[in-house]
């Protein structure tokens, strides 16, 4: 039931995908971008229903079977399903090993699982932030697995959503390596299409670091692609349909994570310099009225858990509600993340004075220290080889052209990257935040207009393309069965004989155990936050 599942999950998502772009006119018939859009409109679902029904077998049952019925409703008005089709199921069939995992990272059993399971079982309270601070950032991720609860299989597909990020992106990556027009006018994109999708699959392989975190990462190397092509194409009608996708994964990105606001100003440069004349149109569109109800859910729930609509930003916090989280302690957790990120504070060790730590560049020695030394300058090695391999592949004994640099649009964009890389370093300067995706967007962009110098046509950029791919898969797959390995060794783990990962009973029981027994008065107080959650889930 496994891997029926997570094929049926798939097409489903294709299906509400379809359902999707048809409400707000976005014309794509694409499996990649109908896949996200997808799982937009599922989390756009879930936000809008667990306040009022818990996503239980039945509830989730139905959600999978509508959303399947589209999809078969679908192939018949799709030209190119065969194809569509076709790509989807070996994208799938190669990150299957992906999805087995015998531990989650250690955040998943002490807010991720609570939080997804907890919508499986009772409807959304009110106040959850009091319970665990966890819970006071509440990611879309934890409302979408919630919909993954099904019967035979129960909980052990809610830590499954990172990889339908990461096949769906597969395929508009894909989408775009291939396409000879795009090759013919601006081959910088389809190069930088292919570092992408290399590069998340070989520096993303495993589940359990993904988190909340580098499915954001994922989707912002996807909004990059469509950036870079909607800025250097003439073709208005396609441009604005794209910018609407791009719009509709902004929204979700936003929801992934607090701290993607800040690529919010990409929709702005797009708008100011590409959509000008479509200003009104756009604005009046239903992707705008989506995007703003998607971020308003994302906002409301903020606000629930914790009183602030984005938390721990203070001057978000509301403090009058009982369920408010005291300002003290907002400022402490602020302060936490940053010192955090900044090598302060480790699970071995805290600095004293946090205050004097996180202000300025006093951390910098420390930081250089105890973080860049090894995981940043690791990373940096890695990165440089990846590179180097990819320009080895593309340049070795080959011509260079003269290649008028100056018609590729791309410094606008480029600048945005390099504020958001010294926004990252002075505040919160940890990989996982930032640092993977940035320091890679910013080797990406000119190594791919240097490659526009090649002398490469199309039909062998597709053999090299096509031999660095299969060296990608290569990677991924043997990197997963070391993994599994260790985790056979480790945890027992033998996903030939079961796929059930391993977690945290304790965890489990403090916030689950008397839930069945206090439903009647559950119901009775679903609105009462603390109230309900000191007197039932202690």
């Amino acid at each position: 039931m496994f891997l029926i599942y997570y094929f049926l999950i798939s097409f489903s998502l294709i299906g509400y995908g379809f359902l999707l772009s048809r409400i707000l006119k976005i014309d794509c018939t694409h499996y990649g971008y109908l896949g996200l859009i997808g799982l937009s409109f599922l989390i756009f679902i879930s936000y809008s229903t667990t306040l009022f029904y818990h996503h239980g077998y039945q509830f989730n049952l139905l959600i999978l079977l509508i959303g399947l019925l589209v999809f078969l409703f679908s192939l018949k008005l799709d030209k190119n399903f065969k194809i569509n089709l076709k790509q989807h199921i070996i994208v799938f069939l190669i990150l299957i090993i992906f999805i087995y995992v015998g531990k989650n990272h250690d955040d998943f059993p002490y807010y991720h699982f609570p939080y997804s399971h907890l919508l499986t079982q009772i409807e959304h309270p009110i106040g959850l932030g009091q319970l665990n601070h966890g819970f006071r950032t509440p990611s879309s991720l934890f409302f979408l697995n919630s919909l993954f609860y099904l019967p035979k299989i129960e909980f052990y597909l809610l830590h499954i959503s990172p990889v339908y990020f990461l096949g769906f992106s597969n395929l508009i990556f894909y989408n775009f390596i291939k396409e000879r027009t795009i090759y013919e006018k601006f081959k910088s994109i389809n190069f930088f299409s292919l570092l992408s999708l290399s590069f998340i699959n070989v520096f993303f392989y495993r589940l359990a670091e993904h988190g909340t975190d580098r499915s954001g990462m994922i989707l912002i190397f996807v909004m990059m692609v469509i950036a870079l092509f909607i800025q250097n194409n003439d073709n208005e009608k396609r441009n604005l349909n794209l910018f609407y996708f791009f719009c509709v994964i902004m929204a979700m990105l936003v929801s992934l994570k607090p701290f993607y606001i800040i690529y919010f100003p990409l929709i702005v440069i797009l708008l100011f310099f590409n959509f000008r004349k479509n200003l009104i149109k756009i604005l009046k569109s239903k992707t705008t009225f989506y995007c703003i109800a998607f971020i308003s859910f994302v906002l409301f729930f903020n606000f629930i858990n914790s009183s602030c609509l984005v938390y721990p930003a203070e001057f978000t916090c509301f403090k009058n509600f009982y369920w408010s989280i005291d300002s003290d302690e907002i400022k402490t957790l602020n302060q936490w993340y940053e010192l955090w990120a900044k090598a302060g504070a480790t699970p071995n060790y805290i600095v004293n004075d946090r205050a004097n730590y996180v202000s300025g560049i006093n951390w910098l020695p420390n930081w250089t220290e105890n973080y860049f030394f090894n995981k940043v300058s690791d990373y940096l090695l890695s990165l440089s080889l990846f590179l180097i391999i990819f320009w080895f592949i593309f340049m070795f004994k080959r011509k260079k052209k003269k290649t008028n640099y100056s018609k590729i649009k791309f410094r606008l964009l480029y600048l945005f990257f390099i504020l958001c890389l010294l926004e990252w370093f002075f505040k919160h300067p940890a990989l996982r935040y930032g640092g993977y995706h940035i320091i890679a967007i910013l080797c990406f962009i000119p190594l791919s207009i240097y490659l526009m110098s090649v002398k490469i046509d199309f039909r062998k950029f597709m053999t090299n393309a096509t031999i660095m791919m299969m060296l990608v898969i290569t990677i991924f797959i043997s990197r997963n069965i070391n993994r599994l390995i260790k985790e056979n060794k480790l945890y027992n783990f033998n996903p030939i004989i079961s796929y059930k990962f391993n977690y945290d009973k304790k965890f489990y029981n403090r916030y689950f155990d008397n839930i069945n027994k206090n439903k009647t008065n559950y119901k009775k107080s679903l609105f009462l936050g603390k109230e309900f959650i000191i007197t039932k889930i202690e």
